[in-house]
């Protein structure tokens, strides 16, 4: 079973005895070679040739690749024709923070899974390693996939949606900033502190923060019953981005002790965190008008705990002094799905393939 609590912790393997194994040679199995491969194994900087999974030296890394394929969703089964009803009973400014948020996390996907593949698997020289960050790849698709499923059930003008960004010079902003740090983590020769800073950004920032902060006005509306089934796919969205977070941590981590020298200076962290706080605020600040139970205000206290926390996961002092206190008491039972549902009203949201959700 699965430890959602802490969904990366390593599970205690024990390999098969030796003379338990079955070999296609009739030669015993060389234990110290074995070894040998696993230690020549390296997250960065190892062989092009090493293409063996096993033995895993990165379980972390499996682990997480595992979670992926057990929580495999489609957007089409989740039926869209309540939200095309709830559109009509939005006032305006709901209907703005709606259609901003939403626009902005279609062209933040496809912006992240471009940077995946052209710029974090390109160094990933661990196969299990880069069998994980794959996978996220193609979450990253299902993620696109749901917002076209969106876009085409809502009659949504899809110009104006993919578009919205080079309107809207605050969301332009942010996207221009994300790209110079996809092209800081570009480059087999490039320099390995700046792949870990990109690293930092896009994990514990562009998905950590500004991810998860944007999900939260829509979340909002679909506890109040408006676009429902809109929320259901974020959710669904939001759980696969909180997984996303947690490789991240253990890959910024591993590097750290693989390669101590590309540790990010304290000082250095808080600056990269603060300018993407400066990005978010001005868009929010464009896209969060007051709604009932929400408003400009909340939404930036949760982007500071969120920044908080991203920091505190990798060992680093909070750049807010504000505290620790959730400020949505909503917020993880949306991402964790840690709730029950009527069968008959909508589909269970622990929706998972290869074996059940445990909540011990």
């Amino acid at each position: 079973m699965l430890n959602w609590d802490d969904p990366l912790e390593q599970i205690k393997r024990k390999r098969p005895a030796a003379d338990t194994k079955v070999h296609f040679e009739p030669v015993a199995a060389d234990s110290e070679a074995a070894a040998a491969v696993d230690g020549e194994k390296r997250l960065v900087g190892g062989s092009d040739l090493t293409a063996n999974i096993a033995p895993i030296k990165y379980h972390w890394a499996w682990d997480a690749y595992i979670k992926s394929q057990r929580n495999f969703w489609l957007p089409t089964e989740i039926g869209m024709g309540e939200d095309l009803m709830a559109l009509g009973k939005l006032n305006d400014n709901e209907r703005h923070t709606f259609f901003t948020t939403f626009a902005t996390l279609t062209t933040a996907d496809a912006l992240h899974q471009r940077n995946l593949a052209l710029a974090v698997y390109e160094r990933i020289t661990a196969p299990e390693v880069g069998m994980a960050v794959i996978a996220q790849m193609h979450q990253e698709t299902i993620h696109s996939m749901s917002y076209q499923h969106i876009i085409e059930s809502l009659n949504f003008d899809e110009d104006e949606i993919y578009l919205l960004y080079q309107k809207v010079p605050q969301i332009r902003a942010k996207f221009e900033y994300s790209n110079a740090q996809t092209h800081a983590l570009q480059g087999q020769g490039g320099d390995l502190t700046d792949y870990v800073r990109g690293l930092f950004f896009y994990y514990m920032i562009f998905e950590g923060v500004w991810f998860m902060a944007n999900f939260c006005p829509i979340f909002s509306l679909q506890r109040r019953r408006l676009m429902v089934r809109t929320g259901e796919q974020l959710q669904y969205i939001a759980r696969d981005e909180s997984g996303h977070v947690a490789f991240g941590k253990a890959l910024i981590q591993a590097l750290w002790r693989e390669h101590p020298e590309t540790r990010i200076d304290e000082s250095q962290a808080h600056k990269l965190m603060g300018e993407a706080m400066e990005l978010e605020q001005a868009y929010a600040e464009y896209a969060v008008k007051p709604m009932l139970g929400y408003d400009l205000a909340l939404h930036l206290r949760h982007v500071r705990y969120l920044a908080n926390r991203r920091l505190l996961d990798l060992g680093l002092n909070p750049l807010y002094q504000e505290s620790e206190a959730e400020v949505l008491p909503w917020w993880e039972e949306q991402i964790g799905f840690r709730k029950e549902k009527n069968f008959f009203e909508t589909r269970v949201t622990e929706y998972q393939t290869g074996g059940a959700l445990s909540w011990d």
